[in-house]
């Protein structure tokens, strides 16, 4: 064998090593579901999203054209996205808050200097309450009550108190404050200042800047997660597409994660741990999993729109995109599902079989369909199924499919069965389990939660094989380089 091709052979084996790699389970993206599926008519150049998940309504600020008088709210019927009312605000709408206990809604009227209150019952105006120079967005506290807006007129936020409607007072942030989110889990805010740069941490107990961060350039609109207690705001002048996280238990960056081309709009799905970012320069949505903070999906829009504010409706998971210059709002729907499990016999001993049945069923109501692709199992003991997957099957809003499955650990104790669904091009993933039950003594195995168990099961056998073939590479490099130097004494 020449030098040459002794030389071509580790870097084979590693093309051979990634390639089995990319064919691992591990490698499978399990969280699948969003696609684009057409566009909602509201008013002219949407600004602003919000939603009432009690009455299951969208309401959407139409800003206009350079503040145009009469501005109006759209608001829609969350489960068929039709239009149910137009309501007539101040000049200029931008920001929507929706509190969903009281069914009050907030708009930050830009051009009117004002925040219109709406009784979400009966579409009306009750209130308008002056604020600081042209009011961008808004965040509201569910517990105080209170609402938060930014003023990039004159950099400050102002404080309304929900129950009275009134100004409370303003607080001093950075240059042009613009997007504006709130936790609840530490009544804390967060606002970008897009001419610094910068992010102001607010103590929504004292109402002063406690911290602020450096974030990147021209930080625009931000989403709040108070569930993992995480901060995401779009650097929206950003051809590099930039994400930026806080970490809202400490109130230090966190990370950034890459997008699309000028990221506009974002919002979070706390329900699925899903955000959504809308990108202005590319016209399109990047779907990050908020478990692993990576993008996970890019979903294209309709080619020429320009991709604005995001909203999200956890009752019917769709997702709503403004579309910048028209008259509508993109729509992305991912269906919900859920995953049920049984085993047949329950009972058995070990080395006997069971089969195991998977049921996958569209939650979504109106428009549901029948989930497809593939359910993925595991075990929480000892055991091996006749194939990890199978293949949905069937017809109407539910599909099954089974493995047969034979437990092999010793004596008598529970096992834990893991069903995973994948989700499809319209379907979200989900999961179930079951228990059986061995007779004899315990069965090893370790259990881990339902909703961690498939993901975590991937990660860490690929993990493993990931090591075993970098150690293998180093090995077979090292002996290649020992040959080397033998080849080199000789000469």
């Amino acid at each position: 064998m020449t030098r040459s091709s002794q030389a071509i052979r580790p870097f084979i084996f590693l093309s051979l090593s990634i390639a089995m790699l990319s064919l691992f389970p591990g490698t499978i993206n399990l969280a699948r579901a969003e696609g684009f599926t057409g566009t909602v008519t509201v008013g002219v150049n949407p600004d602003g999203i919000g939603v009432d998940t009690s009455l299951n309504r969208i309401y959407v600020s139409n800003y206009g054209n350079n503040g145009t008088f009469p501005s109006t709210v759209s608001v829609l019927n969350g489960a068929n996205n039709s239009l149910i009312a137009t309501i007539l605000v101040g000049v200029s709408p931008a920001g929507v808050a929706v509190n969903s206990a009281s069914h009050r809604v907030y708009i930050a009227n830009y051009n009117s200097s004002n925040v219109s209150v709406i009784n979400g019952v009966t579409n009306a105006v009750i209130a308008n309450v002056t604020v600081g120079t042209h009011p961008s967005r808004i965040a509201l506290n569910p517990a105080t009550g209170e609402i938060y807006v930014t003023n990039s007129g004159d950099d400050t936020v102002s404080r309304i108190n929900g129950t009275t409607n009134t100004l409370v007072g303003n607080i001093p942030v950075g240059r042009r404050p613009t997007g504006i989110a709130l936790l609840s889990s530490t009544n804390t805010i967060y606002v970008t200042n897009s001419l610094d740069g910068t992010a102001s941490v607010i103590d929504g107990k004292t109402h002063s800047v406690i911290k602020t961060l450096q974030v990147g350039n021209d930080p625009g609109n931000i989403a709040s997660d108070s569930i993992t207690n995480l901060v995401y705001l779009v650097n929206s002048n950003s051809s590099n597409g930039i994400v930026t996280l806080i970490n809202g238990t400490s109130n230090t960056l966190a990370t950034t994660i890459g997008v699309g081309i000028f990221p506009s709009g974002i919002d979070v799905n706390q329900v699925t741990n899903k955000i959504y970012v809308s990108n202005s320069g590319e016209g399109t949505v990047s779907i990050i999993d908020g478990f692993t903070l990576t993008v996970i999906d890019t979903v294209n829009l309709a080619f020429g729109t320009i991709p604005g504010v995001v909203g999200v409706n956890t009752v019917t998971n769709e997702i709503y995109v403004a579309n910048g210059n028209r008259k509508t709002l993109s729509v992305l729907s991912g269906h919900s599902t859920s995953t049920g499990l049984a085993c047949n016999p329950s009972t058995l001993s070990p080395n006997e079989s069971t089969t195991c049945t998977a049921t996958v069923t569209d939650l979504s109501g109106s428009g549901a369909s029948a989930p497809t692709g593939t359910v993925f199992f595991s075990s929480s003991g000892q055991g091996s199924f006749h194939a990890s997957s199978c293949t949905l099957g069937g017809t109407g809003t539910t599909t099954t499919c089974f493995v047969s499955y034979s437990p092999t650990g010793f004596g008598m104790g529970p096992q834990t069965i893991f069903a995973t669904y994948g989700g499809d091009a319209t379907h979200m993933s989900s999961s179930g389990q079951t228990v059986i039950t061995l007779t004899g003594g315990t069965v090893g195995g370790t259990l881990i939660p339902t909703n961690k168990f498939g993901y975590s099961t991937y990660f860490v056998t690929g993990t493993l094989m990931f090591y075993v073939v970098i150690i293998s590479i180093i090995l077979y490099t090292r002996r290649f380089q020992e040959g080397e130097g033998s080849m080199k004494d000789d000469q």
